[in-house]
């Protein structure tokens, strides 16, 4: 168990680094000074995007929605849609709880299910934990980044938001995924721009 604890720790303290770096270059934009109940969404439109080593259909690829459930909590649903110029399919759903350690950090831990298309189609139900960063640039620029470990899945992404209004903001991201169930084992990645607004 002490074993585990250390092997644990050191991968924590690794994935911190990493997320911080990511965040200090620079990802959709998350909520700004988040406030219990508030709920936001994002939809988000791929360009530039790859399906293993073949270009993806450049389309509408998901989004989040976030829901701020007290001071240190929220809870969001996370959906990515990859559809390769080829007949592949990937549909990668997320549901975590993120927890804010600081208005800068956060860590996140859920489900996932993904669905892929390919020669046959494959449902996979996992799990995903990982951090995520944001960093003010500006009055209204901010820096994001997320990376996440899981079994079916690993992410991460980095991206610069834009608030237009108090309510509504404008990003652009780059986001990759290695996907690994029983019939696929690739990456999908690729650019994204998007729009978000705060209920």
């Amino acid at each position: 168990i002490i074993w585990r604890w250390k092997v644990m720790k050191k991968l924590i303290i690794a994935a911190t680094l990493a997320a911080l770096a990511m965040t200090s270059a620079a990802m959709a934009a998350p909520l700004r000074d988040p406030q219990p109940g508030d709920l936001k969404a994002n939809a988000n439109y791929g360009f530039d995007q790859k399906e293993g080593g073949r270009s993806a259909k450049s389309r509408l690829t998901g989004g989040d929605v976030t829901y701020v459930l007290n001071n240190r909590w929220d809870i969001q649903y996370v959906n990515n849609y990859t559809k390769g110029d080829n007949p592949n399919k990937i549909n990668e759903n997320y549901l975590v709880g993120n927890y804010r350690f600081t208005p800068y950090l956060s860590a996140f831990a859920g489900g996932s299910y993904v669905k892929t298309e390919t020669y046959n189609t494959t449902k996979s139900y996992g799990y995903q934990v990982g951090l995520k960063g944001q960093l003010p640039l500006a009055a209204r620029w901010q820096g994001f980044a997320s990376v996440g470990v899981g079994d079916d899945v690993n992410t991460y992404e980095v991206g610069v938001g834009y608030d237009i209004t108090p309510n509504w903001d404008a990003h652009i991201k780059y986001r990759s995924s290695s996907v690994d169930v029983d019939n696929y084992d690739d990456d999908v990645k690729g650019w994204q721009v998007g729009m978000g607004y705060k209920f």
